[in-house]
């Protein structure tokens, strides 16, 4: 005996049409972008491979030419500027410590005042590389005395200078003066040349002539 058409053969409800075009809809979505991502994963990783395989050409391409360059240099070359650049080095050495007394004396003219001057003078290089300097000397009086041992510690260039056996004999004072040199003072430099000096510049002659007044003619 059929059952009326009327009556459901089952109490599950059906998901309607609407439903089952949204869901295949969002299934195509989701599966158009997994495929978006995973043709994009292929093409970086053929990208990738192409690119690496392109730096490993010019790599090698370098290393050969970098391999001919170092064949081709003539090693008895290479020896003579080793040679040269040790013997420059030696050469910077040696004028490092050499000791030269231009510029001591020339600060020491400087300073000192022309009432005060120095009988005997002796400059002795310790262990430690300082210089050190003991010196007789006279001055005219004591005031000229106390100015020379004010220049000297406002220059600070001539340090730990001590003046002892002050004497006053006659018309002047004698002393003796310890003090260590600075290496600045005892340093060598080298002279410059014609090549290394400042080339002057003609500016200022030329804004102060064009600049003065042209004078008139009646």
């Amino acid at each position: 005996m059929a059952l009326p058409p009327t009556i459901p053969t089952s109490f599950v409800p059906r998901p309607s049409a609407a439903a089952v075009r949204r869901r295949n809809d969002l299934s195509g979505a989701f599966a158009f972008f997994g495929y978006g991502i995973l043709g994009f994963v292929l093409i970086l990783g053929i990208g990738i491979f192409v690119y690496s395989s392109i730096l490993a050409s010019e790599q090698s391409s370098k290393d050969a030419k970098l391999a001919n360059a170092v064949a081709s240099i003539d090693p008895s070359i290479v020896a003579d500027f080793i040679h040269l650049r040790d013997r420059l080095a030696s050469s910077e050495k040696l004028l490092d410590a050499h000791i030269a007394m231009s510029n001591f004396f020339s600060a020491l003219d400087a300073l000192i005042p022309n009432n005060v001057g120095f009988t005997t003078m002796h400059l002795l290089e310790t262990d430690a590389g300082q210089v050190a300097m003991n010196a007789n000397g006279l001055a005219k009086s004591f005031n000229a005395l106390a100015v020379t041992s004010d220049a000297l510690a406002a220059d600070g260039r001539i340090k730990d200078a001590i003046f002892s056996d002050i004497k006053v004999q006659g018309n002047a004072v004698t002393f003796t003066l310890s003090a260590t040199l600075d290496h600045s003072l005892v340093a060598f430099v080298a002279p410059v040349t014609a090549l290394e000096a400042p080339v002057a510049t003609t500016s200022s002659a030329t804004t102060s002539s064009t600049s003065s007044p042209q004078a008139t003619t009646p």
